[in-house]
């Protein structure tokens, strides 16, 4: 019979296979996103017109590129701290694996 140590280092090293395999969908997932046209809402009620490039790892901030700000301010690259993004749209169907 396990000792109740043996259970929970299984149960651990079961949840950390677990988080593993969603960190490695994630990852997958947003390198499928990479260069997608985007609308992004901030919670200032503009809309950001952009191509998505990516997350920062700890998903702080968002990484565009080609930015179109409301005031049509055209931007080649930006960083966008998502405490200030309210929506991230994709404008076109997008297939994730």
């Amino acid at each position: 019979m396990p000792s109740d140590l043996e259970a929970k280092s299984t149960e651990t090293n079961e949840q950390q296979e677990a988080r593993a395999k969603l960190r490695e969908s994630f990852l997958r997932a947003v390198s499928e996103l990479h260069g997608e046209p985007v609308n992004i809402l901030t919670y200032e009620s503009t809309t950001l017109n952009a191509t998505f490039s990516g997350w920062k790892p700890d998903g702080s901030e968002v990484l565009v590129k080609d930015m179109t700000t409301p005031a049509c301010v055209k931007m080649p690259a930006a960083i966008l701290r998502t405490p200030d993004i309210l929506a991230i749209e994709f404008t076109r169907p997008v297939q994730l694996p």
